[in-house]
């Protein structure tokens, strides 16, 4: 996965920042692995094969790439770099005590709507069928393929979806790919009806404008910019398009100088920006205004996560190996236990990571309070001893997740969903007594070889949860990809949105109900629910 910047091709949502869509880091619970050189990369696009070995947290194979709450995270809507999985602001729902605990083991409907059938028997274990761990969390991916560097995030959505998907959609808009974009990156940012595209090579980026208010997109101004190093996405910041330590007016095009260093990760939030040069990060509130500047205690270069509110956010080595939760009014951090590439999950009250080979040894899961005080630790040992997972359309607490990972505790959650027990290839999930299939490469469903079907990490919930009503799934067949959204409550699921090949390398994200979905090659198709 891609570097927190946006980690997501550094997605970052800046927070409070309405409309800014930039891939920037996004919060990113699942384990990762690098892929690019230096920057973060998630192993092959979201529906390829893993295995869940590794303490059962979620991966990705390609799309999805950088951590998103970490870099994931940026200006309220933004789609760029990473700032840390952003967790994207749900409906909110009436939440069971503060934030839904794990469903209840006992089915009839609750407060969030039916309970999924009750958990069935634990099944004997033996040879399984190798499982595919996906992160369908914001993250981002760096990968590089012949002459062009891609930067993928998936789960990539800044904002819920709303149940007008479920009734269908239809293409809004389309870009066509530039032309000669061989040995370049290629990226886009959005930010209300202002489509910005960046090609770029490792001395010069050229900043395309288009106008996307209409049926087709509007080119209107392009730009060069002598860059030190290649752009990775472009950050927005109040209508401002930062290329390196240049600021360029998204409107005028005019031109000034930013106040840090042409090197630093920059991250934006919701109430400013944060740009990290090696382990040192500083925060301005405005261009000309630094509320706070911190070096952090590890061997490698640091970068912000993307967060939505402007309390805590996290800030991660550029090698995924250290965390920390810091405080964005102050400054104050604490670092964070865990493992590397294991990201530190987002709760409702505070931060849970974890350790651990969960295929040879129990887990050990750490909880945290907000500002990253330690909370509790404890050992779980539940990988494929069950088959019901528990569902909150908002991040559960540290209770609830604590009841869910150590007990497989279901009596706080607002409603769960089971691994079908009707599907021979256990490849499905029941929620609401129907099926809805997963494909063989999904992160939920686990096949045992005398053909019971279980389910994979306890901490697989905790990616499924939190985003509101409706989810998204990665879909793979055969060498296409797909998303497919699901109503966690009735079980009703969206037609396939195309994903093109996993040779097209694409990520999306989701700015109010405008999917964008753009290809390595520099093609953007815009989706939006059928009018």
């Amino acid at each position: 996965m891609p570097s927190p910047q946006a980690q997501a091709g550094g997605f970052q949502q800046p927070q409070d920042q309405p409309g800014a869509w930039q891939q920037q880091p996004q919060y990113p619970p699942p384990v990762q692995y690098p892929a690019a050189q230096g920057s973060p990369q998630y192993p092959a696009a979201q529906g390829s094969p893993q295995y869940p070995a590794a303490q059962g947290s979620p991966q990705y194979p390609a799309a999805q790439g950088y951590p998103q709450y970490p870099p994931q995270q940026q200006p309220a809507g933004a789609y760029g770099y990473l700032a840390t999985p952003p967790q994207a602001t749900p409906t909110q729902y009436p939440a069971a005590q503060s934030y839904p605990p794990y469903p209840p083991q006992q089915q009839p409907a609750r407060g969030y709507g039916y309970l999924a059938t009750p958990p069935q028997a634990t099944p004997t274990r033996s040879k399984r069928r190798r499982v595919a761990l996906v992160a369908t969390l914001v993250v981002v991916l760096v990968l590089t393929i012949g002459s062009v560097t891609l930067f993928i995030r998936n789960r990539g959505t800044d904002d819920p979806w709303s149940q007008a998907w479920l009734d269908g959609f239809e293409e809004a808009w389309s870009l066509k790919a530039p032309t000669d974009s061989d040995g370049q990156t290629l990226s886009t940012a959005l930010l209300e009806d202002r489509l910005v595209r960046v090609a770029s090579t490792s001395s010069t980026a050229t900043i395309t404008v288009y106008d996307v208010s209409g049926d087709a997109p509007e080119q209107l101004w392009e730009t060069e910019q002598d860059i030190t190093n290649t752009v990775v996405w472009p950050a927005l910041w109040d209508r401002q398009i930062i290329i390196e330590n240049t600021f360029i007016d998204l409107d005028s095009q005019a031109r000034s100088d930013a106040p840090w260093d042409a090197d630093a990760r920059v991250t934006i939030m919701s109430n400013g920006a944060v740009a990290c040069v090696d382990t040192t990060c500083q925060f301005w509130s405005s261009p000309s205004k630094k509320l706070w500047e911190v070096e952090f205690p590890t061997d490698t270069a640091v970068e912000m996560w993307y967060s939505r509110t402007d309390d805590y956010s996290i800030v991660s080595s550029i090698e995924y190996e250290d965390y920390f939760v810091v405080d964005l009014k102050t400054g104050n951090m604490n670092r964070l236990d865990g493992k590397k590439y294991v990201f530190p999950y987002k709760l409702n009250d505070g931060w849970l990571t974890y350790e651990g080979n969960a295929s040879t040894e129990p887990t050990t899961y750490h909880l945290y309070e907000l500002d990253g005080t330690p909370s509790e630790s404890f050992k779980s040992d539940h990988q494929y001893d069950f088959s019901e997972y528990p569902w909150s359309p908002t991040p559960f607490t540290r209770e609830q997740a604590r009841l869910w990972l150590e007990d497989l505790d279901l009596s706080w959650a607002p409603a769960t969903y089971t691994v079908s027990q009707t599907d021979s290839d256990c490849d499905s999930i029941t929620i609401n007594r129907n099926d809805v299939e997963l494909g063989e490469t999904n992160a939920l469903t686990n096949a045992e070889s005398g053909g019971e079907c279980t389910g994979t990490s306890p901490v697989q919930a905790l990616t499924y949860a939190g985003y509101g009503q409706v989810q998204s799934f990665n879909i793979q067949d055969g060498d296409k990809r797909y998303l497919m959204l699901v109503d966690m409550l009735t079980g009703r699921s969206s037609e396939l949105i195309s994903l093109g090949s996993f040779d097209d390398f694409a990520s999306y994200g989701l700015h109010e109900d405008l999917l964008l979905v753009t290809y390595q090659s520099g093609k953007v198709v815009a989706y939006q629910p059928n009018s």
